[in-house]
């Protein structure tokens, strides 16, 4: 039988896929996203879905209603969901999650915003249905990822429920493509409940229109490195352990003067000693 991996001319190829997040990793690279499949426990699914339809409500009620969110562009959106509720923060410790953003942006990566996306049925509008990019209004690229979205399904994508569209190979170029060019090569990210896609967030990428009954629900946490600035805030929780402080950039609030600048050096270097 023919090796379909044979090659003829090749002078300079990838090292062959070695450990468990290698192809994860050449995906991300090449094509802009990945997708980590069966990353998040059915239990643990039922109680983010529960707590997501929750934060709405209250998020929408605490601001005007559907009108008042709908003026700003921010319907079926619920925002810094890990301060509204600590289940969201158990997204931070998932192995498989970790390994990514530790080796493509390295061990002092921030959680830029974490935000919750209800895909309306029946054909429903939503401003992420749009094509954009994660870190918008940038018309340039980077060798090398400066943020990775993190789209968690509560709610299995699929192409009837308007699963996530990506344009592949877009967040190597500065610009967007042509009209043609996104009608041939648009890819939809089907994925089971469950699972994590995790894309540099400069790829090009928008939500299908919901074409079933029920909602599409999602969390997209986003990773940066930590010259980016924050969307909101974080707060410490009792018993946050120091690994989760720093994604969530608690180790990196600017000091209130030159003095405190002193005083939490000193702190950190007494420690080091310790």
């Amino acid at each position: 039988m023919t090796d379909p991996q044979r090659t003829y001319g090749v002078t300079s190829d990838t090292a062959s896929a070695t450990g468990d997040n290698a192809l994860a990793l050449e995906e991300i690279e090449r094509v802009g996203f990945t997708t980590l499949v069966d990353v998040v426990s059915v239990p643990l699914l039922a109680r983010m879905r529960d707590s997501l339809d929750r934060v709405l409500v209250a998020q929408t009620a605490n601001f005007g209603g559907e009108a008042g969110m709908a003026a700003i562009g921010d319907v079926a959106t619920a925002r810094a969901l890990l301060e509204a509720d600590p289940v969201f923060l158990e997204l931070l410790g998932l192995p498989q999650l970790e390994a990514l953003v530790e080796t493509l942006l390295g061990p002092a990566a921030l959680v830029m915003q974490q935000n919750g996306i209800v895909m309306p049925g029946e054909g429903g509008d939503h401003v992420q249905q749009s094509w954009h990019r994660d870190l918008p209004y940038q018309s340039w690229v980077s060798t090398k990822p400066l943020a990775l979205g993190a789209l968690l399904a509560l709610d299995a994508f699929t192409a009837a429920n308007g699963a996530t569209l990506f344009i592949p190979g877009s967040h190597r170029h500065s610009t967007f493509p042509s009209a043609s060019f996104v009608d041939r090569w648009q890819m939809p990210a089907l994925a089971a409940a469950g699972s994590i896609i995790v894309f540099d967030a400069m790829v090009f990428h928008r939500g299908g229109v919901n074409r079933s009954s029920q909602p599409r629900r999602a969390v997209n946490t986003l990773f940066g490195i930590p010259l980016l600035a924050q969307q909101i805030t974080f707060t410490a929780k009792p018993g946050m352990d120091a690994k989760i402080r720093r994604r969530l950039g608690l180790d990196y609030v600017p000091a209130e003067s030159a003095d405190a600048w002193r005083e939490r050096r000193r702190a950190r270097l007494q420690g080091d000693d310790a």
